[in-house]
């Protein structure tokens, strides 16, 4: 039996995805934005958010299509929800996510990290637009994307948090998330995000179905694309030359975890074995792989076409396995 908190939504486009979205979600959508209003900074990051629209409308107009149509749905203020779907972009204050790739590039750990306490911020999702079907870790509110999944095109996609030290007017990073989720060809993707004016950045990284690992590290000035062999870890520090920007005072132990992950990662794991990696609680409960920040985990193996996924809001169930074939009706 599949997790209570996961949903399947269908539309032939993406302002139908969004509705249809808003009209499920949208009890979650009015929780946040009341949550946020009541805030002492609501003003400042409404206003900022505004600021990074016109951005996101030139250059991703079907996605603010989705998003509109999914403030209808849900019966909230489209600004007010563009302003909640950008979550830290507008402050940077968190560092979240552990990724680990091992087996040639056919097997990918997620864990997700947000704030404490706030594992009903997260569901399951299976997202199908036209022909394009993304299985991801959900975040309410938002454009999707930024957290762990894969697409029907075969690539497997995790984000990992970074901050550096300028931020500009451009295209919010999770929006660029979003449209990395659906990606059909990395390197011409790379391309053309090189292009784009950018806010600020994350790490993405990307697999294909025969282990190519695409690593995209990036600012708002900068992206840097490095396929990565296997095993590879990433967490929320800059591992390319773009480590001048770094901001990261290890306060959610992103060194840590990256040096736990890096020992643990081996050329050959089973399952079970990149499930106990996940499960690492060997530095506490702050600085660990597995701390009191994770929400969820994902496991993504492209031999198997399978993902293995466990929701701490969801934990007494333990980790439960999708068939990725019969998701995508390969």
């Amino acid at each position: 039996m599949p997790h209570d908190n996961f949903f399947s939504i269908e539309g032939k486009d993406n302002r139908e995805l969004g509705f249809r979205m808003g009209e499920k979600f949208g009890r979650a959508a009015q929780a946040k934005i009341q949550a946020l209003q009541s805030g002492p900074d609501w003003q400042n990051r409404r206003k900022l958010a505004e600021g990074l629209l016109n951005f996101t409308k030139k250059f991703f107009p079907h996605y603010i299509d989705e998003l509109q149509a999914y403030a209808e749905g849900a019966k909230v203020n489209f600004l007010d929800l563009w302003t909640a779907s950008l979550e830290d972009e507008l402050d940077q204050k968190m560092n979240k996510c552990t990724t680990a790739i091992t087996n040639g590039g056919k097997l990918i750990a997620h864990n997700e990290d947000w704030y404490r306490n706030l594992e009903e911020s997260v569901c399951l999702l299976l997202k199908k637009t036209g022909d394009l079907a993304v299985f991801e870790l959900y975040y309410f509110n938002t454009l999707g994307g930024n957290a762990v999944g894969i697409n029907s095109n075969g690539f497997a996609f995790s984000v990992n948090s970074l901050n550096s030290k300028n931020g500009l007017l451009g295209v919010p990073r999770n929006v660029i998330a979003r449209w990395l989720s659906e990606t059909k060809n990395p390197d011409a993707d790379f391309k053309k995000m090189q292009k784009i004016p950018r806010s600020s950045g994350y790490n993405f990284n990307i697999v294909n179905r025969q282990g190519k690992i695409w690593n995209i590290e990036s600012t708002a000035q900068e992206a840097v694309l490095n396929n990565s062999p296997s095993p590879f870890v990433h967490t929320n520090h800059y591992l390319s030359e773009l480590k001048r920007e770094e901001i990261s005072d290890n306060s959610t132990g992103t060194f840590d975890r990256y040096e736990v992950a890096k020992l643990r990662a081996k050329n050959q794991m089973s399952v079970s074995e990149l499930i106990d990696l996940t499960n690492d609680h060997s530095r506490g409960d702050i600085l660990s792989v597995m701390n009191e920040r994770t929400i969820a985990k994902m496991i993504i193996d492209l031999n198997e076409l399978k993902a293995e996924v466990w929701l701490k809001r969801e934990a007494g169930r333990g980790w439960i396995k999708y068939r990725l074939d019969k998701l995508f009706g390969l």
